[in-house]
């Protein structure tokens, strides 16, 4: 390599050194932004898959013979129909009343990214009473985000018994339906007829529990990852206006010019 070129590319290295510094408690805002966004829309379907749920009726498949319970004890085939009854009971007959703290929160997340947001596109010099605000917002937000953590797992507890005895029969119950469907035993003899029936129920029990234990699970799991990262955030705006403030003159966003320079090295 020739003496000018080392010197031209010194040049270009000094230069992309000093080309961005990034503000960092203005990324850390944008990190929280863009995790915020990304609860609260996970929390948004979690919320509206319970709508999309249509298990068959009660009485169809709470059925001894409907769950393949004919040579288990007596015993257990009480146990396996109570978690059944109560599936129901805890579950089916109130989708749309556990589906609200989901929707909720996730409007929450949704509520305080939006006004991060706007904080991050318009800094002022009074930034503290933005951050203020937030900081509020995320505390009302963690309130109502722990209050459903004493509900969902008691739910969740219901819906995996209740799933039990279906999950013994999973592949039967796949193979049959897809058998049904394909030749239309549901309009054969009454023997055929009431097999296929059967299997036909079981299908629709098995895919209505296993979206809403789906739906609890992501959204679970989202409450819990939302009520830390408001807590977390609380601490960082305690910082902000504190001892790690923000400049005031930052052009676009952190993360995506972090981003950018990371690439072209």
């Amino acid at each position: 390599m020739k003496d000018g070129d080392f010197a031209t590319t010194s040049d270009s290295d000094e230069a992309f050194g000093t080309r961005f510094s990034p503000d960092w408690p203005t990324a850390a805002a944008e990190l929280v932004l863009l995790v915020l966004l990304v609860l609260g829309v996970l929390l948004l379907f979690a919320g509206l898959g319970f709508w999309t749920v249509h298990p068959p009726g009660e009485s169809e498949l709470c059925q001894v013979e409907t769950l393949g319970l004919q040579n288990l004890t007596v015993s257990r085939q009480r146990s396996d129909l109570a978690a059944c009854h109560t599936l129901y009971a805890v579950a089916f007959r109130a989708l749309g009343a556990i589906s609200m703290p989901f929707l909720l929160c996730g409007t929450m997340a949704l509520l305080v990214a939006a006004v991060m947001l706007k904080g991050l596109k318009r800094p002022k010099p009074d930034f503290r009473r933005s951050l203020m605000c937030v900081a509020l917002l995320e505390v009302l937000g963690a309130v109502i985000v722990w209050l459903p953590s004493w509900l969902f797992p008691s739910i969740s507890l219901a819906v995996a018994a209740g799933l039990a005895p279906i999950h013994a029969y999973f592949i039967s119950i796949t193979v049959g339906h897809l058998a049904i469907s394909v030749s239309g035993a549901e309009s054969g003899a009454s023997a055929t007829s009431k097999a296929a029936h059967i299997y036909e129920v079981l299908y629709q029990g098995y895919c209505a529990a296993s979206r809403v234990e789906l739906c609890l699970s992501v959204g679970s799991i989202s409450l819990l990852l939302l009520f830390w990262c408001f807590v977390l955030d609380v601490f960082r705006i305690i910082a902000s206006v504190s001892c790690w403030q923000p400049k005031l003159d930052v052009q676009g966003s952190q993360l995506w010019q972090m981003f950018q320079q990371w690439r072209e090295r």
